[in-house]
């Protein structure tokens, strides 16, 4: 008996503590219906770059998505949103349980996919930040629905660049150095 009302406790705090992460993460992005199909061309001296989080894994966890110290992205899962990114050497990164990033060269004119993949741990909920393809950016454009920074967003964005973007720098390089 005295078990059974343990796991009952445990199970409903899980649940307030997923419903609230949830709704927090919510003041920091606009979220729009999968309908809306909001798409981006290249601008003169720019990469169009898109970011998707296709997965349902870890969905109370927070994703933040940039383009050096600019925020791409925040959101939940099945979710996509794009920028126009200045050609040259970019950084890429995540922030949320953990950072991931990496480096590359982007020329102005082309258009580039990006999957935040989520990976649930133990104690801790990794992302991952990795290219693909456009064919397999397709079927992301069909599960997600497009987000947009809220101002609150874009506001803790600049609190997050400023804390995390060394560490970002340091897991490129040591991504770099892997391959």
């Amino acid at each position: 008996m005295h078990r059974s009302k343990l796991k009952n406790v445990a199970l409903s705090l899980l649940v307030i503590f997923a419903v609230g992460a949830s709704v927090q993460a919510a003041e920091y992005y606009n979220k729009f219906p999968k309908n809306d199909e909001r798409r981006g061309e290249p601008e003169e001296g720019h990469a169009l770059v898109y970011v998707f989080r296709p997965a349902v894994v870890a969905a109370a966890v927070k994703t933040w998505a940039f383009v050096d110290d600019d925020l791409i992205m925040v959101s939940k899962p099945k979710a996509y949103s794009f920028a126009q990114v200045p050609a040259g050497k970019r950084l890429f990164w995540t922030k949320s349980e953990n950072t991931s990033a990496l480096e590359m060269d982007v020329v102005a004119g082309e258009t580039y996919y990006f999957k935040v993949a989520i990976k649930a741990g133990f104690n801790k909920a990794r992302a991952k930040i990795v290219q693909v393809d456009a064919e397999e950016a397709k079927k992301f454009f069909d599960k997600c629905g497009y987000v947009e920074p809220s101002d609150e967003g874009l506001a803790r964005a600049v609190e997050i660049a400023a804390n995390r973007k060394d560490r970002a720098v340091n897991k490129a390089a040591e991504r770099k150095k892997k391959n």
